[in-house]
């Protein structure tokens, strides 16, 4: 199916939206944004990567095997949640009331995640425009199928290797996304047989900007797992790879489980 380039989209579709009945004073208490809430929350969620870290990093200085395995699946579980979750909200400037906090651990959240920031920012944006109109909105098709073969779910308890993406910005297995990342480093949009390619496209036509900064981005999240890469093996120290650069694809149980649904 074709559709409209968004600047044309963005003059002509009108959505008749139905609006909850809310006090203006009470919409506003519920939106207060707070810094010490923000720490909390966000300032937590990255407590407890780094606490699952260091306690697998302490079974591995130990040779302390068991320990290893179950540190890295705690600390999978925790970390899964910075790609789509963590950086969801934050990218809404929502989790912090200084602005520059909320840039800081969602650029942070996204190098260490492979999270895809400035192109989903770009979809987001007509997203909430637009939701579930595919005129203006194909970051979402309905029907949502949940994944339920065993092949799948044996990856979300151990670590996600090969599975394809199912949605635009889905959170597709280490190769697909690890592959992703490279073409958005050259430049390349893809092809449109692949799932989610065409709105890409339509949003780089549509944002050029926000299209090169997630070149540069691209670029600089390979720069960062490779040098994890390289100095882990040559240093000896392997287990950094699992740590730093693995673990948005080891454990992601929950945030499937918990992350699509509420979405």
């Amino acid at each position: 199916m074709s559709y409209k380039p968004l600047a044309e989209v963005r003059k002509d579709l009108r959505v008749e939206w139905y609006r909850c009945p809310i006090e203006g004073s009470k919409l506003r208490e519920l939106s207060r944004r707070s810094d010490l809430q923000g720490w909390y929350q966000a300032g937590g969620h990255l407590a407890l990567f780094l606490l699952t870290g260091a306690l697998t990093y302490f079974f591995w200085l130990q040779q302390i095997w068991v320990g290893v395995v179950v540190g890295l699946f705690l600390h999978g579980t925790v970390g899964t949640f910075f790609r789509g979750i963590a950086a969801h909200e934050l990218a809404h400037g929502s989790v912090f009331r200084t602005k520059i906090l909320n840039k800081i651990f969602l650029y942070l959240f996204s190098l260490l995640s492979w999270w895809d920031v400035f192109d989903y920012a770009s979809s987001h944006t007509y997203h909430h425009r637009y939701t579930l109109h595919p005129e203006g909105d194909r970051e979402v098709l309905l029907p949502i199928q949940p994944r339920t073969g065993r092949t799948f779910l044996l990856q979300m308890f151990t670590m996600n290797i090969w599975t394809q993406k199912g949605r635009t910005f889905g959170r597709g297995g280490l190769i697909p996304l690890v592959l992703s990342t490279i073409r958005t480093a050259m430049g390349s949009s893809g092809s449109s047989t692949r799932g989610g390619s065409e709105w890409v496209n339509s949003l780089h036509e549509d944002q050029p900007d926000q299209h090169r900064r997630a070149i540069w981005f691209a670029r600089a999240q390979l720069a960062f797992h490779a040098a994890v890469v390289i100095v882990s093996i040559v240093t000896g120290q392997w287990i950094w790879i699992f740590l730093l650069t693995l673990f948005a694809f080891t454990a992601g149980w929950a945030g499937y489980m918990v992350g699509l649904p509420q979405h």
